[in-house]
């Protein structure tokens, strides 16, 4: 079994009964369409693999010590990089911490982040073409809070990995869905 697979085996187990916010659409959708964005885009197999992993520490039972007893230290170090730290704190908080961890990760940790976020602004703006505005209403934060969050993600991974072709299409994606920054 390849370490993607044994990533999907992992993650679906782990996010079972695991539902996308506000739809009845199981949530090893967005882990497994992270992990093909980074697939597609031609990223090494320990990359795809934690972009597949990467919500299993923030939000499942999974830990750190769990990713790396079974995929090793590199993959472990990519989730832990592109995870939430403390989900105790308000969401501007933890937004903010985000931000500011970008700028010490590296590339690989970023990639995922791009992914991660490339696929939830995809997802929303086909929900805004279905659905309105009422979108945002699925939130904890709505779509001005939102603006600022992706935005300043852009910003950072600007620094990162601004030549790689899956940031290019976050950014795109972002002024797509919230427009140009004034």
């Amino acid at each position: 079994m390849s370490v993607i697979e044994k990533a999907i085996e992992v993650a679906a187990k782990a996010h079972d009964h695991q539902y996308r916010k506000g739809t009845n659409l199981p949530y090893i959708s967005h882990p497994y369409t992270v992990g093909v964005l980074l697939l597609t885009f031609g990223y090494a197999e320990e990359v795809v693999a934690a972009g597949i992993l990467h919500d299993t520490v923030e939000d499942t039972d999974l830990t750190l010590d769990d990713i790396r007893r079974d995929f090793g230290e590199r993959i472990a170090d990519i989730v832990r990089g592109a995870s939430e730290e403390d989900k105790s704190l308000s969401w501007e908080e933890r937004k903010q911490a985000t931000i500011d961890h970008l700028a010490t990760e590296p590339r690989d940790v970023c990639l995922v982040v791009c992914a991660d976020k490339l696929h939830n602004l995809t997802t929303i703006k086909r929900e805004l073409e279905r659905e309105g505005e009422k979108v945002w209403t699925r939130f904890k934060r709505g779509r001005e809070k939102q603006a600022w969050y992706y935005r300043e993600v852009v910003h950072k991974l600007e620094n990162k990995i601004a030549n790689e072709r899956i940031f290019v299409q976050l950014k795109n994606e972002v002024i797509s869905v919230f427009g140009k920054e004034k």
